[in-house]
């Protein structure tokens, strides 16, 4: 992972040096390419959680909304240079386990809110008038507000037979293999396609602090992020 982190950074600012040689084409200094910005959006998230060990059974997906703001900070005079700031609000869902007979159903449910603050640095490349492709690499400082979980099981009419609910956080439901991190730190990269003052976000990441984990025992996450949204 660290590995994928130097290489795109590298990458990232290889890429910067050679606009830097060509920025007398686009006259940077006269445009709106340098200067600060605004956006403002909504996300389709999807957040995998894969543990460390031999059995993938409780590996899954979680899948949610979030909104975002985000602000972009000029670092140069003359380049389109930026460091971004802002503050996420998401909210996943996901169904890790599900079975259905003839005797009935059980399935559990997994609710997740976290707060999201991602740092990123960016260069915006002019493609032609009003669309522009910005790169971009950085970290994140997640916090969950709420992680519950949900298990259910019902006859074949329907009815609940069985109905337990938790919190991930909560010491006594999740016994001696402890609770899950309310805070969470990791890495993303991405690109941001912008026409006008619209934009479409694409981002991959993963995280250094792990979602869980006991001794050597450990659940990760990937976190994808396509979001939609205005630039002011």
């Amino acid at each position: 992972m660290k590995k994928t982190i130097i290489l795109a950074l590298t990458a990232l600012m290889a890429a910067t040096s050679v606009s830097a040689q060509r920025a007398g084409e686009y006259d940077l200094r006269s445009s709106d390419d340098i200067k600060g910005y605004n956006r403002l959006g909504i996300t389709y998230n999807n957040t995998s959680y894969h543990n460390n060990w031999k059995e993938k059974d409780g590996n899954y997906s979680a899948n949610g909304i979030g909104i975002n703001y985000l602000h972009g900070f000029s670092l140069s005079s003359s380049l389109p240079m930026f460091v971004e700031a802002g503050l996420n609000v998401n909210f996943d869902f996901a169904t890790p386990y599900s079975d259905e007979d003839r005797y009935g159903r059980e399935y559990e449910k997994f609710t997740n809110m976290n707060f999201q603050v991602p740092v990123n640095y960016s260069y915006r490349f002019a493609i032609m008038d009003e669309f522009s492709i910005a790169p971009f690499i950085g970290i994140n400082f997640k916090i969950h507000a709420l992680m519950n979980g949900k298990e259910v099981e019902e006859d074949s009419d329907g009815e609940k037979i069985y109905d337990n609910k938790w919190s991930y956080f909560d010491k006594d439901k999740m016994g001696k293999d402890g609770v899950y991190n309310r805070f969470q730190m990791g890495w993303q990269i991405g690109a941001t396609f912008q026409y006008s003052r619209v934009y479409l976000t694409v981002q991959y990441g993963t995280d250094f602090i792990p979602a869980w984990s006991y001794k050597k025992d450990k659940i990760n996450t990937g976190n994808l992020h396509l979001g939609l949204g205005f630039a002011f």
